[in-house]
């Protein structure tokens, strides 16, 4: 009985001890660009906010490594195609309480040297935001929102091939 136990114990220690959730790149990607956004919307300063956004959690998952053009596995290009706001909820005399910004972008994933694309497709960020005065830094509190979510389903996206 006890080298039963032992024997299953080793096995779960084995098995089970060098196993990670953490993904690999797409395809095999190790390195990529992120190339400046391209941004289609009179939005001012969005391109900036994205693209930083995008490098810095890249920085911080560690799964790819950022690098130049000529010298990345992959190279990530992307346009903005729309920053909207719609109201979404209405206080009890029928003024809007509550907003939503909806930020579309596409993005196109590009393995160094070839023009056919790894993977391209958009993705839809929402950020709600409260309405009580109607100033910019309300309405910048949805963008953040907005962008953190497109950031965060493409990093899934780019760093989970499974």
């Amino acid at each position: 009985m006890k080298y039963l136990f032992l024997s299953c114990l080793m096995c779960f220690l084995t098995g089970c001890g060098v196993y990670s959730f953490k993904g690999e790149g797409v395809a095999g990607i190790k390195s990529i660009a992120v190339e400046s956004l391209d941004n289609q919307t009179t939005e001012f300063g969005i391109r900036e906010q994205l693209s930083d956004a995008i490098v810095s959690k890249l920085l911080a998952d560690r799964t790819l490594t950022i690098a130049a053009p000529r010298s990345a596995d992959a190279i990530l290009t992307g346009t903005i195609i729309s920053v909207s706001d719609r109201a979404l909820t209405y206080s009890a005399d029928e003024s809007v309480s509550e907003r939503q910004v909806i930020l579309r972008v596409t993005f196109k994933l590009l393995k160094s040297g070839e023009s056919e694309p790894i993977w391209e497709g958009d993705m839809i960020g929402e950020g709600n935001y409260p309405n009580k005065t109607g100033s910019p830094d309300e309405r910048n509190e949805g963008v953040v929102k907005a962008v953190d979510m497109i950031v965060r389903d493409l990093i899934n996206r780019l760093t989970s091939d499974w």
